[in-house]
């Protein structure tokens, strides 16, 4: 007979059996991910979907960094569910999604190939995971790559609301985005390896104005590369610059070694070397080896964050919109 908890047995004796419920938990959603969920199902569900996205990558190579901006800020706000995917009114309509996101015809592009040969199979979500995985070799020049355990389930609920505070802001401390970090399980040293994720990709001049023009956030800045995103952004424009000055269309360990030279674009960037606990995890990073491998473990981990399995939620016809 197994031990039962009564009001006379201690706190000593319930902590083990609640930390390991607690353990089983959180293993059990992950195992409900694997690699080959759709091997019965729909076996050309990878092949498929790979054809698609590349396709669509080698029509508009920009979608690419925008497809794995796509994926962090879907996994940031109700886990890893594609409600991001939802036209308005939904987290679209969030000032952190409406100005920053692109790259959503890559899905579209994705779901209506499979919808062809697999009908309600394969998920927006999973879609997302695997596009997110997609672009970032592409971006790496094939350096980074990984198997995605598949298994998501589509939410059924977007809302612009939930959005605020759970992405993080150009203009954020290090406190606040460790913070973000930490409310969907994910470690500070895995906060400045997904940063990494900005070594490719284009930011808005108004994103960067505060910097440019406040004395003190000005002199984080290498002074010959404030001048040069001075004439770049002039006040009032709307042109965008590359958040990596060196290797702009390569996700690689640089973007560290930019920091380490004052040259990050964003002031939440520059921070990470200006912060003693995150500091250090920088001068790491611009190893890469140790960039390429982090960098993996972290997106695969992010893409557990809240998943939907089972018959949770629903495998949604059109990444679009709800089923009806």
């Amino acid at each position: 007979m197994g031990k039962f908890v009564t009001a006379s047995s201690s706190a000593s004796d319930f902590l083990p059996v609640l930390l390991m419920m607690v353990a089983l938990l959180a293993s059990s959603v992950e195992s409900q991910l694997v690699a080959n969920f759709y091997e019965s199902s729909c076996p050309n569900a990878e092949a498929i979907i790979t054809s698609a996205v590349n396709s669509a990558f080698n029509a508009r190579p920009a979608a690419a960094p925008g497809v794995l901006r796509i994926h962090f800020h879907d996994c940031f706000v109700r886990g890893c569910d594609a409600s991001v995917l939802i036209d308005s009114p939904s987290e679209k309509d969030a000032a952190a999604n409406a100005n920053s996101l692109q790259g959503f015809e890559v899905i579209d592009a994705a779901k209506t190939a499979i919808e062809k040969q697999c009908p309600g199979i394969v998920s927006c979500a999973d879609i997302s995971a695997m596009a997110s995985q997609l672009s970032v070799k592409r971006l790496s020049g094939g350096r980074l790559t990984w198997r995605v355990p598949l298994g998501r389930r589509d939410g059924v609920v977007s809302s612009a609301a939930e959005v605020t505070g759970k992405i993080p802001a150009p203009t954020d401390t290090v406190a606040t985005i460790k913070s973000t970090f930490a409310a969907v399980g994910l470690s500070t040293d895995e906060m400045v390896t997904l940063a990494g994720g900005h070594s490719v990709g284009v930011a808005g001049c108004g994103t960067i104005q505060n910097r440019l023009t406040d004395a003190t956030l000005a002199s984080t800045f290498d002074a010959n590369f404030a001048a040069a995103l001075k004439r770049q952004c002039p006040t009032g424009s709307t042109s965008k610059v590359n958040l990596d000055v060196t290797t702009p269309n390569r996700l690689d360990e640089v973007y560290y070694r930019n920091l380490q030279a004052r040259k990050g674009l964003l002031q939440s960037d520059q921070a990470l070397q200006i912060d003693p606990e995150t500091q250090p995890i920088v001068a790491r990073n611009t190893n890469p080896a140790v960039f390429n491998s982090k960098f993996v473990a972290a997106m695969i981990k992010m893409g557990n964050i809240g998943v939907l399995t089972g018959s949770q939620g629903q495998i949604r016809l059109n990444c679009r919109k709800f089923n009806a």
